[in-house]
């Protein structure tokens, strides 16, 4: 049975900061050094300085990021930058948002794709990924994990939640927040990309039972935050061991999550896509030759002079989506004036390639095949180790993707089509796992609205 409760959570004092969208930011793992810097700039209560401080040349064992976060942190506390809720509450999240076009949708040519998603933020208690009803969907990396461990170690709060979905068809959480939302906001914020953010608290006890009771016998897939929630197992643990005679009630047995219903229409899912880099004696004809071998390739070449790279980069993308239901698609991206569109030839190669004691609906992923038989067979870059760390690189935005690969830091990249919410439930329900970044849930939570102290 899956356990949430409310909680005293603790809100920047709008007595003190006046404009409360120059103190949020997006989770830690999106935000790049220069966002870092921008968020610093704006506001030096800015919640980046907790959840990602800058390192310093002179930081030491007893002096560095981790130590700075706490001392930020209690200081704002003990100056009411930050206050505690008085009652204990659920917090009503809704996002209005836009998607720009160059981001997951490049193909799409009616302008930024408009959506409304709601759910509610709630403490949910730990439990053991498959001993439960709390199932994940993604690997996770090692190095995230002992970041965020520091993070807790020292300043003991959740102040991102993590993202949580759950299947209710017939709407009965959606109408219960509906009802509550017809309320003034305690929060009414824009960000920097236009989108509306919101929120309430729920603080009447029968309104709450109403929503706990609708979640408690539902699987909740963790959409977002898998590093977090595997850290917060980890502390949890720590402490068990430090205070043997828990009752399971302390709050380090809890977890701040954010819950959405996916059968609403406001869930959103993009491709991450890869950027390759540091392969040595890389030769693109090489590769281009390897690849011809399991995928045909079409080949789309532009001439930026006369202006057509824009049409040729649309093109590929909407075959890319056109083709989905077809079979197994990918663009791939060299940086030498062309787009190239791969299409697997047979799906009998991927039992020579993919592991067959994974499920059915592992190994037919895109991202699993891209993995297994583009990264790891034809590049050489073995995904069980840390050296596929230093090869690979994340990016949703395709701009962002080309210009990398242009530049020079990059020798390659692969674009994907998005995986769908079906496809994440059927596989974390058989107890399997998608590569790492697999899916890219937009928007992103914005942090800081509401933080989970432990104590």
């Amino acid at each position: 049975m899956v356990k949430i409760i409310p909680f005293k959570g603790i809100l920047y004092n709008r007595k003190i900061i006046k404009t409360l969208n120059s103190v949020v930011a997006p989770p830690y793992d999106v935000i790049s050094r220069v966002g870092q810097d921008e968020y610093y700039q704006k506001n030096n209560h800015n919640i980046v300085r907790l959840i990602y401080g800058k390192n310093l040349p002179w930081d030491d064992s007893t002096h560095d990021r981790y130590i700075r976060s706490a001392r930020y942190f209690e200081d704002w506390l003990k100056r009411k930058v930050l206050i505690r809720d008085r009652n204990p509450s659920i917090y009503i999240y809704r996002q209005e948002y836009s998607i720009p076009p160059h981001i997951g949708y490049i193909h799409r040519e009616k302008g930024p794709k408009n959506g409304i998603r709601n759910g509610f933020i709630a403490l949910l208690r730990l439990e053991e990924f498959g001993k439960g009803n709390i199932l994940p969907h993604e690997e996770t990396l090692s190095r995230p994990k002992e970041d965020r461990l520091q993070v807790l170690r020292r300043c003991r709060a959740n102040f991102s939640q993590i993202f949580g979905v759950y299947s209710d068809p017939q709407m009965k959480t959606d109408d219960l927040m509906e009802m509550e939302m017809k309320r003034e906001p305690l929060v009414n914020i824009t960000d920097n990309e236009g989108d509306r953010h919101r929120l309430w608290a729920v603080t009447d006890v029968e309104m709450q039972n109403k929503i706990i009771s609708e979640i408690e016998n539902k699987k909740i897939f963790i959409a977002d935050g898998h590093h977090r929630y595997e850290t917060a197992i980890t502390y949890r643990d720590e402490m068990r061991r430090k205070f043997p005679d828990f009752t399971g009630k302390e709050p380090y047995n809890y977890i701040m999550i954010y819950l959405t219903n996916s059968d609403a229409e406001g869930l959103t899912i993009l491709p991450t896509h890869r950027l390759i880099k540091n392969l040595p004696s890389f030769n693109k004809e090489e590769v281009e030759r390897k690849i011809e071998k399991y995928f045909s390739i079409e080949s789309f070449p532009f001439d930026k002079d006369k202006g057509d790279e824009q049409d040729k980069r649309k093109e590929v993308f909407k075959k890319m989506e056109e083709r989905v239901k077809k079979g197994h698609i990918f663009g791939m991206y060299f940086g030498d004036n062309r787009y190239l569109l791969l299409s697997l030839r047979d799906e009998g190669i991927l039992d020579e390639v993919i592991d067959c004691s994974r499920c059915k609906e592992w190994r037919m992923l895109d991202v699993t095949i891209l993995h297994a038989l583009l990264i790891e067979r034809i590049l050489n870059i073995k995904e069980d180790s840390v050296i596929a760390q230093k090869n690979i690189t994340y990016a949703t935005d395709e701009e962002e993707v080309i210009r990398s690969v242009e530049k020079g830091g990059y020798q390659v990249a692969f674009f994907l089509n998005p995986t769908k919410i079906e496809e994440i439930k059927s596989i974390a329900m058989k107890g399997e796992r998608m590569p790492q970044k697999s899916t890219f849930f937009y928007p992103k939570l914005l942090t800081g609205l509401v933080i989970n102290k432990l104590d």
